[in-house]
């Protein structure tokens, strides 16, 4: 099952506030060998928190390279609207701006379930994704942990734009059942399709191609992100 989550916080200085540590200041360590070559590795600096006692390294640097594929001008985004992507370590509910949740159930989940129990949560300004969960059957079932929470927050943002807005619902209602036929999950809340269609698309050449031939209007969607038009998007949508 995949997973949502909207937080509203008041305004903080968001550097400081929460467990780990920025990425810039681990790749400055060293911490995390073969960083630099990245190709959005001064944007991932900004938006990459780690934990600060890393235990994987592997797993860790394979979400970062993960996240590094996704289109640059939606990084920017992300960024500019000071959003960060925690990959956390333990539990979800460890982090203390997040300890709140731990009696809470999430949506889709069992009766038994609390936030304590799933791996990630996106669309606030705090995205995170438990480091060695990425692959489905890991406490979920998106292709991608990681890239489907960091959609959640840009269909947020998106959604902030009437254009992106009214174009996001109709291809949703026109494609969703194509992709998803009888998923109730996808065909009922467009965040979710948006997020695991996201998460498909930035995954591989190979399940982008998939969408292309079962989705070519979400494909042509996430397409045109090379050439993001952001100045339409709501500024500081999380802090105002």
């Amino acid at each position: 099952m995949l997973i949502f989550l909207f937080l509203v916080l008041p305004f903080i200085d968001i550097t400081r506030p929460f467990q780990g540590l920025m990425l810039s200041k681990a790749v400055a360590k060293k911490d995390i060998p073969n960083m630099n070559s990245l190709s959005n590795i001064d944007l991932l600096r900004q938006l990459v928190v780690i934990p600060d006692n890393l235990e994987d390294k592997d797993e860790l640097g394979k979400m970062i390279y993960r996240i590094n594929q996704i289109d640059r001008p939606v990084l920017s985004l992300l960024v500019n609207q000071r959003v960060k992507v925690r990959l956390f370590q333990g539990s979800l509910t460890d982090e203390p701006l997040l300890y709140f949740l731990r009696w809470e159930k999430p949506r889709g989940w069992k009766k038994d379930v609390t936030w304590t129990d799933v791996p990630g949560s996106g669309g606030g300004w705090l995205v995170s994704a438990k480091i060695g969960a990425s692959e489905p059957g890991s406490g979920h079932g998106s292709i991608n942990l990681e890239l489907h929470e960091i959609g959640h927050t840009v269909y947020k943002l998106l959604k902030t734009s009437p254009v992106y807005a009214e174009k996001i619902q109709e291809i949703w209602k026109m494609e969703a059942d194509q992709v998803y036929p009888d998923n109730a999950y996808f065909l009922n809340y467009s965040t979710e399709y948006f997020a695991e269609m996201f998460a498909t698309y930035y995954y591989s050449d190979e399940t982008a191609n998939k969408i292309a031939d079962n989705a070519p209007q979400t494909y042509q969607l996430f397409s045109d992100f090379v050439s993001l038009k952001t100045n339409k998007i709501t500024r500081n949508y999380y802090y105002h």
